[in-house]
C-alpha cells in the first residue's frame, strides 16, 4: 500500500464526514453522492437523520458527526462503484 494513496483516501473520508455532518446540522433531508456502475454515472440521495435539537452545541455536533461516520461506513460498503473506493 502506498502512503500517498492511503492519505488521499483518508482525506476523502474526512471530507465526506465533514460535509455530511454540516448537512445534518443544517437539517438537510438528503445527501447526494455520485456512483459509477456498468451503466455509467448516477446520483444516489442518502437520507439524513434529523439534527439533535436538545443539548449543547458540542453535543449536537458530536451527534451529527457520529451519524455522518455511520453513513460514510455505509458508503464505503458500495465498493469500487461508490465514491470511496480504495485500491492499493
Amino acid at each position: 500500500m502506498s502512503n500517498a494513496k492511503l492519505t488521499a483516501y483518508l482525506d476523502e473520508v474526512d471530507y465526506f464526514i465533514t460535509d455530511i455532518t454540516r448537512d445534518i446540522m443544517k437539517g438537510e433531508a438528503h445527501y447526494p453522492i455520485c456512483i459509477t456502475d456498468e451503466e455509467g454515472l448516477f446520483h444516489r440521495f442518502i437520507p439524513l437523520p434529523s439534527p439533535q435539537r436538545a443539548g449543547t452545541e458540542t453535543q449536537k455536533r458530536d451527534y451529527a458527526k457520529m451519524k455522518a461516520r455511520e453513513i460514510v461506513e455505509e458508503i464505503k460498503g458500495y465498493g469500487a462503484a461508490g465514491p470511496l473506493s480504495y485500491k492499493a
